[in-house]
């Protein structure tokens, strides 16, 4: 069984976990405030039905109950990211009584307050920097503070169950259910928030969950297959680094692939370079599992399979940007024109990554085409 009994997961946190789960909180609030479209918005309502609702078309079924007077109750739901990531801010007391629909995986962060969760596996309770997996197709009951605030990234089942059988080789033999607490003050608790963190950063310039064009204040939209890696990326962290379920028929070390299939992978990337890719349809093209591929390119490339994809999409981006902001009568774009068609949504990291690799900056580079 997965989480045997016992309260201690969130008790132990340290003040540093703490302050990081507050300046993340911070960062959701900034990257969530620039979203827009039919599924991005700031919920605010006093009315504990009209909360109830809400959640309700956002989440999962459930019975909510206000611990504390009715008058004092204020939620406020912030939701971005194609509805997938979320703040939500209880102003008093509340106890939820869930019933898990099986349709996501729900992994929430304590921002601030406190929470305490009952599973039938488990019971624990914690501050910030307490990290919650839903998964559990059975009852699950939630008691969260007057000050509780907690970020939510939602992944879907269905997305998690394919790439599981892509890296493994085989579907999963029950259905996926994680531990329901990573636990403060390890590696895993750390990834996760680095890779939260990522997704905020290039989610932040965004115009909304399916814009290509420019938001409001002229920043390119985030490119679906970038918010694709994204959503794969919390995916393999979850499947390989949490305990679940399916860890068993995971073990063992896989074979290297043969180099052909390194190489049919590579001619993959080059030729869908500036197309969607994930790593799971980059197997695919090679005929082998994840955890092949991944092995193969250790084995022969000494690096990951995505490493070398952005390699490949980097040298593009310096193709385009020494093309000069004109070529004939098509116009390549800006820096971060070029750095989104490219896959590039943090245009810090990529102008530090790019002038690490080539001496200059992507502006010096165009500049002196132009």
């Amino acid at each position: 069984m997965i989480g045997s009994g016992g309260d201690g997961c969130g008790r132990d946190e340290t003040s540093r976990s703490a302050t990081e789960a507050r300046l993340l909180g911070l960062e959701a609030e900034q990257a969530l405030a620039s979203q827009a479209g039919e599924q991005a918005g700031d919920w605010i309502t006093s009315d504990p039905d009209c909360a109830s609702e809400r959640l309700f078309r956002n989440y999962t079924p459930h019975r909510m109950r206000v611990i504390g007077p009715p008058r004092d109750f204020r939620m406020r739901l912030r939701v971005g990211w194609s509805g997938s990531m979320a703040l939500l801010r209880f102003n008093t007391g509340v106890e939820l009584s869930q019933v898990p629909t099986g349709r996501f995986i729900l992994v929430t962060t304590q921002v601030s307050g406190w929470s305490e969760i009952d599973t039938q596996a488990q019971s624990f309770s914690g501050g910030p920097g307490l990290m919650v997996v839903d998964s559990a197709r059975s009852p699950v009951r939630k008691r969260f503070s007057a000050d509780s605030e907690r970020l939510h990234l939602r992944l879907g089942t269905a997305a998690l169950d394919s790439l599981y059988e892509r890296l493994v080789g085989k579907a999963p033999a029950r259905p996926l259910e994680f531990a329901p607490c990573i636990r403060p003050g390890t590696a895993m608790q750390a990834r996760w928030r680095s890779v939260v963190r990522m997704v905020l950063s290039c989610t932040a310039p965004s115009g909304g969950p399916s814009s290509t064009g420019p938001d409001a204040a002229g920043h390119p939209a985030l490119p679906d297959f970038l918010r694709r890696q994204l959503e794969e990326t919390a995916m393999l962290m979850l499947l390989t680094g949490h305990e679940h379920n399916g860890t068993e028929q995971m073990a063992g070390t896989p074979a290297a692939a043969a180099p052909r299939h390194v190489r049919a992978a590579e001619e993959f990337m080059r030729a869908n370079a500036g197309e969607s890719l994930t790593l799971a349809e980059i197997a695919e093209a090679a005929g082998v599992s994840i955890r092949t591929l991944t092995a193969g390119f250790r084995s022969f490339r000494d690096q990951s399979p995505m490493q070398q994809l952005r390699d490949i999409r980097m040298a593009a981006a310096r193709d385009d940007l020494l093309q000069g902001p004109e070529t004939g009568s098509t116009r390549t774009g800006g820096v971060a024109d070029i750095a989104l068609r490219w896959g590039f949504g943090n245009f810090g990291r990529f102008a530090g990554d790019y002038r690490r690799r080539y001496g200059e900056t992507p502006s010096e580079t165009l500049r002196r085409r132009a």
